[in-house]
């Protein structure tokens, strides 16, 4: 079920990137034709950057695409490199759910107090902080099912 989560999340992913670069492009386009902004295309291309980021890591982590460091790991035992990845995989539950925690604090803040974006389009921040909290607790849920997996001997 994870993986179906992640293939669609990495699809979202990329149809945002595509809607970033057109989003860029008639940013420049009107600039450098008719000498005038559209006055989002920064802070637009910035939310749609921390989308693709958001929802491409989930995948990312599944593909086993995400930076690990193998040094250590070539010298040990067996049973030592499995420990040792079982408390990566821990660890790294930790972080991310922290790190979802600490958006879902940022997102209802902003969804308490109304803020907005200081840009012409006073967007709600909410809108484009909502991804974080949704962001991470998948990538914890993802790491869960490693350690678990991990555990039990299973191993990815």
């Amino acid at each position: 079920m994870l993986d179906l989560i992640a293939g669609f999340l990495v699809g979202v992913s990329m149809v945002t990137l595509v809607l970033v670069f057109c989003v860029m492009n008639i940013e420049i386009v009107t600039r450098y034709l008719f000498g005038v902004s559209t006055l989002i295309a920064d802070e637009y291309g910035g939310y749609g950057l921390t989308v693709v980021i958001l929802s491409g890591l989930m995948y990312a982590h599944r593909s086993g695409a995400l930076l690990k460091v193998e040094m250590g790991l070539g010298l040990m035992g067996r049973r030592t490199r499995s420990a040792a990845l079982a408390i990566a995989s821990l660890a790294s539950v930790v972080l991310a759910a922290f790190s979802a925690y600490a958006g879902y604090q940022t997102w209802s803040l902003s969804w308490l107090f109304g803020s907005a974006s200081a840009f012409a389009s006073e967007t709600p921040l909410w809108i484009p902080q909502a991804v974080i909290p949704f962001g991470f607790f998948l990538l914890s849920l993802s790491f869960t099912e490693e350690f678990v997996s991990r555990l039990y001997g299973a191993g990815r």
